[in-house]
């Protein structure tokens, strides 16, 4: 091992907004995800793949005062979630606004499992759960999606 978690690196950024698209500055975010096999570093998680010891599987941070938030990661691999349902790959997300507290999941664009995924497709607009791929800059390394997390109050 090099010390670095095995997958694809990405990078995700957004904006902690209201409902009136007021930036939420201050505003905590916990993240967590599985790794790039799809294995969460929890010992509840009964998936036979392997852990990446380089890789922690959560964050926290602080959204910026124009609401704004930047992290890198690996992209998360798909899981069993029982018999015969295999969730795609996403990113959780707590957020806690001054007033409103906000558990929610990041989606990728383009995966074939997004399809048939019961927690995507009970939102009311799956669309907003899915991350916008930002064009490369010059040079660039990885890939990069935003994703913008609105509270009703902040």
């Amino acid at each position: 091992m090099d010390g670095r978690a095995q997958g694809e690196i990405i990078e995700v950024n957004g904006r902690v907004i209201n409902r009136g698209g007021d930036a939420v500055g201050g505003a905590r975010l916990v993240v967590w995800q599985a790794n790039s096999f799809g294995k969460y570093a929890h010992p509840n998680d009964s998936n036979p793949a392997p852990l990446d010891p380089n890789f922690v599987g959560f964050a926290e941070l602080f959204s910026a005062h124009d609401g704004g938030y930047c992290f890198k990661t690996v992209k998360p691999g798909a899981y069993p979630a029982g018999v015969d349902r295999v969730r795609p790959p996403h990113i959780h997300f707590e957020v806690q606004g001054k007033f409103d507290r906000l558990i929610t999941q990041m989606y990728f664009p383009g995966e074939p499992l997004n399809a048939s995924d019961p927690v995507l497709l009970s939102a009311n607009d799956p669309n907003l759960l899915i991350a916008r791929p930002l064009a490369s800059e010059d040079g660039a390394s990885h890939r990069q999606f935003t994703f913008d997390i609105v509270l009703m109050r902040g």
